[in-house]
């Protein structure tokens, strides 16, 4: 009776056994991940509960709201930051990539989308998302949000959406953000809510080196002086 009832319950169990087993794996890469991240690139990460919390509930359901969203609203944030055809954009904080691809199709074939982020997952998702659309005018950077490797004065328009309060280096990020922008060139940053947005406008004005130009609700528009 021992036998049968060890071999029911392990015939009955066996496969959530094995989805533990597996949760476990992907846990521990994440967190083996993170530390070659932290420790070994230097790379400026948030706490590790945090770090596994964004790559494990929350990623479950987000590249799906995200893909299957209308990209309306994304397309007219990008507008009023001012891009146009033939700039040079530069994202921070992609997400899943859907801000890049729409910038890529307003840039056109004359213009170049620079798309940034810290985390390896999001940066693989954008390669294959533009590969499947044939998109060739992205570049990836695995960077920092403060040190993004680019040319001063290079970059038309820059747009961070809902990331800028996820930065852990802010003021070192507007400082390398103002050098990478062209004289009259617009940063523009949509926040999740009124709270991160009113922040980042008071870190942004604290620096001394941006002219708010435009503020609706979570959106901002920035632009540097001449």
């Amino acid at each position: 009776m021992e036998i049968n009832l060890d071999t029911t319950v392990w015939e009955k169990h066996h496969i959530l056994f094995w989805v533990l087993i597996g949760i476990g794996i992907y846990l521990l890469v994440l967190i083996i991940i993170y530390l070659i991240l932290k420790c070994v690139l230097g790379k400026k990460l948030g706490p590790l509960w945090l770090y596994l919390s964004y790559l494990t509930f929350s990623l479950l359901f987000w590249p799906f709201v995200e893909i299957t969203s209308n990209p309306r609203r994304r397309r007219m944030w990008l507008e009023k930051s001012g891009l146009k055809k033939g700039h040079l954009y530069l994202e921070e904080g992609i997400g899943i990539g859907t801000s890049p691809i729409l910038a890529s199709r307003i840039v056109g074939k004359d213009g170049l989308v620079y798309a940034l982020d810290n985390q390896p997952l999001h940066l693989a998702i954008l390669f294959v998302r533009s590969r499947i659309r044939g998109i060739k005018n992205i570049r990836l950077i695995f960077s920092d949000a403060a040190q993004t490797g680019l040319k001063s004065k290079s970059i038309d328009t820059i747009f961070i959406c809902d990331a800028f309060h996820e930065f852990s280096n802010k003021k070192s990020t507007i400082l390398e953000l103002f050098r990478v922008l062209k004289p009259s060139g617009n940063l523009a940053l949509w926040e999740e809510n009124k709270r991160y947005a009113d922040s980042a406008q008071k870190i942004i004005e604290e620096g001394n080196l941006f002219n708010l130009i435009e503020r609706e609700k979570v959106f901002m528009k920035f632009v540097k002086p001449e």
